[in-house]
C-alpha cells in the first residue's frame, strides 16, 4: 500500500494470549475524529442536563425544610416534584442512550456521574419561598424544553452509528485466506499461453484445504460450480457490494445462508481452470469490478509466488 494511504488509517493490532497470529484491523482516521466529536457532544449534553437536575434537587430540598407553608404552596411543590420525577426518567433514558452510543463507539463510561442530592438549606421567609418556587418552575420549564431535543438527537446519533457499523461490518475488508498475493488485479500475462489478459480479481496462494472465510457480513447468493472458477461462492454484502471466492475444493455454505465476517465458507482447492491450489478473490461494486486490495485491510501481502488463474 502507498504511504499516503497508510497516513489516512490507523492499524489496530490484537494479539490473543496463548495463540499464534496477530489480528489487524485498519480503521480510517476520520472514524476516530467523528467518534471524538460525537463523544464530546454527548458529554456536553449530559453535563447540561445533570447540572439542571442538580439545581432542581437543591431547590426542592430547600423547600422541604419550610415549617409553615400554605396549601397552595404545598400543592405547587407536589406538582414540581412530579415534574422532577418525570424529567429524571427522561434523563435516565438519555443516560441509557449515552451508554449505548459509547458501546457502539468502543468508549468507556463517562466520568463523574450524577450529582448527589444537595444538603438541606436554612429556613426561608414567605417572599423567599415564592422566589424559590418561581426559580424551580423556571428550571423545570427549561429542562423540559431541552430534554426532548437532546433525547431525539441521541436517538438519531445511535441510529446513525448502528447503520455505519453495519456498513463497516458488511465491507469485504477481511482477508478470506492467509497467504501472499500471487497474481494482482488487472492486466497480466496469461498462465495458459503467450498472451495478455485482464485478471478480474486477485489470487491468494494457500495450501490445499486451507480455510476460506467470508470477507464481510452478507448473504450467499451463489454456491456451486462455475466453468472457469470451479467450486465458487458469491456473497451479496448489500450497499451494491459483492465478493466471489473461486477454485475451492469444498463449499461449507449453501445459497441463501446469512454469513458473518470471518465465518468459514469453503476450503482452498484447484477446481475449475487453475494451475494449482489458491483462492481467486473478486469484488464488485454496483456490478463493476474493483481491485480487492482497495477493500482488504492488513493481512499478508507478499510479492509474486507464481502466476495462478
Amino acid at each position: 500500500m502507498k504511504g499516503s494511504r497508510r497516513d489516512r488509517y490507523f492499524t489496530l493490532m490484537l494479539v490473543p494470549e496463548g495463540r499464534r497470529g496477530v489480528y489487524r484491523y485498519l480503521l480510517p482516521v476520520w472514524f476516530f475524529q467523528v467518534a471524538v466529536v460525537m463523544a464530546i457532544l454527548l458529554i456536553i449534553a449530559l453535563i447540561t442536563a445533570a447540572g439542571a437536575v442538580y439545581h432542581l434537587h437543591k431547590r426542592v430540598a430547600e423547600l422541604r425544610v419550610i415549617d409553615q407553608i400554605n396549601a397552595s404552596q404545598a400543592a405547587q411543590i407536589m406538582q414540581l416534584e412530579e415534574q422532577a420525577r418525570a424529567l429524571q426518567e427522561k434523563i435516565q433514558g438519555i443516560d441509557e442512550l449515552d451508554a449505548r452510543v459509547r458501546s457502539l463507539l468502543g468508549l468507556g463510561q463517562g466520568g463523574g456521574g450524577r450529582p448527589s442530592e444537595a444538603s438541606r438549606g436554612g429556613r426561608l421567609r414567605p417572599r423567599e419561598q415564592e422566589q424559590t418556587l418561581n426559580q424551580v418552575r423556571s428550571i423545570l420549564n427549561s429542562v423540559a424544553r431541552d430534554t426532548p431535543r437532546q433525547e431525539v438527537k441521541l436517538k438519531e446519533l445511535a441510529r446513525e452509528m448502528e447503520q455505519h457499523l453495519a456498513y463497516l461490518a458488511a465491507l469485504p475488508s477481511h482477508w478470506p485466506v492467509r497467504g501472499p498475493v500471487s497474481s494482482p488485479f488487472g492486466y497480466r500475462d496469461s498462465p495458459f499461453g503467450q498472451r495478455e489478459e485482464f485478471h478480474e480479481g486477485i489470487d491468494i496462494a494457500a495450501a490445499y484445504g486451507a480455510e476460506v472465510q467470508a470477507a464481510g457480513n452478507g448473504r450467499v447468493v451463489f454456491a456451486g460450480w462455475m466453468p472457469v472458477y470451479g467450486r465458487a461462492i458469491i456473497i451479496d454484502h448489500g450497499y451494491g457490494l459483492t465478493s466471489m471466492y473461486g477454485h475451492n475444493s469444498e463449499l461449507l455454505v449453501k445459497t441463501g445462508e446469512q454469513v458473518v465476517r470471518g465465518q468459514p465458507i469453503a476450503r482452498v482447492g484447484s477446481s475449475g481452470r487453475s494451475t494449482g491450489p489458491h483462492l481467486h478473490f473478486q469484488v464488485k461494486l454496483n456490478d463493476q469490478l474493483q481491485d480487492p486490495l482497495k477493500y482488504l485491510t492488513g493481512g499478508e501481502v507478499a510479492g509474486s509466488a507464481g502466476e495462478k488463474e
